[in-house]
């Protein structure tokens, strides 16, 4: 059997969060070296260089009032140069990490995240592709991923600028006086108690945010989906009802966020504040009974003044951290989830295409099982139906065949090798699909056929196209086989893009099919001529075909009926119709349907 990953509780704890996040940041640790050189000396000419030339200044200043002393005006404007110098580089330095942490974080950071989803959501179960709104994902690839690389150009920041700042301004404000060093630290601690309280309750709330955030994706993504459904059962009401419930709980949350992250700031700024008062006081005692200078008063109002931005910029970031642990725990939630088992085998089928169910059992939910004890052989080349009502298992069968979903019992065999431990990747490619729900992807009309084969030559398509009977309509197109399909390929009707998926599933050559009503969206006319090419592509392949109107597989070498996982009856068109049985009611209602 196929071996399945452990399954491990993670921890998401904002620590925990936090560390993976640092841990995430090892493919730009040069570009973080970088940054803090260049924080290093933006720091020295901001925090060491300038000030002390604003404090010779302001003495230089205050001993020609007070004292009378002549000013060297060739050394103050050598340092008044040298003050703007500093100031310029120092402003420059911060420009140029600026550019590089932005650069860095969303070429690198943001990319390489995006692709690791994107290479994550390849090999999750189909199970949880089908229960996860396509809205959701779309917001935790494009919406969360986005938030987290904003922060971690914050945490850079705060890591290097901001707490090296703080380091450096403590050092020099205690190195010209420890009384008026103190008056501006000593409420530091508390500022930041305060601060971390206050983010350790927001963090919930942007938690909650992110969820319903996703909701609304999913709920826009469905209601632009399903426009035209909307308008035709004039249910613009009732959907307006739902956005509006989804923007008041969105709302609700975004509100109760910024209002605790907003608390953080002012914070601050008060205790800035009363730093600010308290130098003041201080400094005009200490310089009244001469134990400082006024530069000395100047120089550390100057730095205390420094002090502010890094602790503002550190509660931002505090702020943005904890919006950001929500956006985190997503994403790192939809890494973390298991993923689908492992090949135990590099054996392929060698066969022509034999195919057996030996017992199967299967349930999407444990508690109703869906395919039960289900038997059944397949010889090579043989056209297999399967037929029965809705939510009979029919499409199941196919997908328990291509491993979209692995079976709870039993084994599905082809050539001899059980699919349980084949890779995924070399199953599929057994198979060509023609499914009812067509998917085209924006680009010419020759991609989207090509897309069977990787090294299709342009003729090669273009027999396929003809053989599919598509060929007819491209042609008549402005660019022919470059005509661009846009984004919601409503620029070529339904039966026009069930033909171009046949002519992709001619143009891939597997030696197995499954046809999902696969001429459902054509006319008659082009429905009897796909037929006929269709039963031509069909000999001597295995095909699995998944009928509603059974006018379409009277011809097939097999007809499963299929009820409530099992098959009720089987045989051909004629052996079936003699038993008067289940199949019998269906192909007679079929027709009674249409008197």
């Amino acid at each position: 059997m196929s071996r399945k990953k452990p399954s491990v509780k993670k921890d998401y704890s904002a620590w925990k969060t936090v560390k993976r996040l640092v841990r995430d940041l090892k493919p730009i640790a040069w570009a973080i070296c970088i940054a803090a050189v260049i924080c290093c000396l933006s720091v020295w000419l901001a925090v060491l260089v300038a000030p002390e030339i604003v404090n010779s200044l302001t003495q230089m200043i205050y001993d020609y009032g007070a004292e009378g002393k002549p000013i060297d005006m060739k050394f103050a404007a050598d340092l008044s140069v040298n003050l703007a110098l500093a100031y310029a580089g120092s402003a420059l330095l911060q420009i140029a990490m600026t550019v590089l942490m932005t650069n860095i974080s969303s070429r690198f950071y943001t990319k390489g995240l995006r692709i690791r989803i994107s290479d994550k959501l390849q090999r999750l179960p189909v199970s949880f592709i089908d229960a996860t709104p396509n809205g959701e994902l779309l917001s935790r690839m494009m919406n969360d991923v986005s938030n987290m690389s904003n922060t971690v150009y914050v945490i850079i920041e705060t890591l290097l600028n901001g707490f090296v700042r703080i380091v450096v301004i403590t050092y020099t404000m205690y190195a010209i006086n420890w009384i008026l060093a103190t008056a501006v630290v000593v409420l530091v601690p508390l500022s930041i108690a305060l601060s971390a309280f206050i983010s350790s309750k927001s963090e919930k709330s942007w938690h909650d945010f992110r969820k319903v955030n996703g909701n609304m994706y999913a709920f826009i993504e469905e209601d632009y989906t399903g426009f035209d459904t909307v308008k035709a059962f004039n249910l613009e009401e009732r959907q307006r009802k739902i956005c509006d419930d989804i923007s008041a709980r969105y709302r609700e949350k975004v509100r109760r966020g910024y209002y605790l992250s907003g608390l953080i700031q002012p914070i601050i700024a008060l205790t800035n504040n009363i730093a600010y008062v308290a130098v003041c006081i201080a400094g005009g005692l200490l310089a009244n009974n001469n134990v400082i200078g006024v530069g000395d008063i100047m120089q550390v109002i100057l730095l205390a003044k420094m002090f502010a931005g890094p602790l503002e910029s550190i509660a931002n970031g505090m702020g943005s951290i904890q919006h950001t642990l929500a956006c985190a725990n997503r994403v790192y939630a939809l890494l973390d989830r298991e993923e689908m088992s492992e090949a135990d085998s590099d054996d392929e089928p060698k066969g022509a295409g034999n195919v057996e169910f030996n017992h199967v059992y299967f349930a999407y939910d444990k508690d109703k099982p869906l395919i039960k004890d289900l038997n059944l052989k397949v010889k090579a080349g043989q056209k297999v139906a399967l037929v029965g009502p809705t939510g009979g298992g029919k499409t199941t069968i196919v997908n328990l065949l291509m491993r979209f979903y692995d079976i709870d019992g039993g084994s599905i065999v082809i050539d001899g090798v059980d699919t349980s431990v084949m890779d995924r990747a070399k199953l599929r490619k057994q198979f060509g699909m023609v499914l009812q729900d067509t998917w085209l992807f924006n680009g010419t009309i020759y991609d989207n056929i090509a897309y069977g084969k990787d090294d299709a030559t342009r003729d090669e398509v273009m027999q396929a196209a003809k053989k599919a009977h598509a060929d007819t309509f491209i042609q008549t197109l402005p660019q022919g086989y470059d005509t661009v399909i846009n984004e919601e390929s409503t620029n070529i009707s339904s039966g026009q893009k069930q033909l171009l998926t046949i002519a992709r599933s001619y143009l891939s050559n597997r030696k197995m099919l499954i046809l999902d009503e696969a001429t459902s969206n054509v006319d008659t006319r082009t429905e009897i001529l796909i037929q006929k090419a269709m039963d031509e592509l069909l000999k001597g392949r295995t095909s699995f075909v998944i009928a509603h109107r059974l006018s379409t597989i009277v011809n097939s070498d097999v007809i499963l009926v299929i009820n409530n996982g099992e098959v009720v009856e089987q045989g051909t068109h004629k052996e079936l119709i003699a038993k008067n049985g289940f199949y019998t009611k269906i192909y007679n209602s079929q027709y009674e349907l249409l008197k």
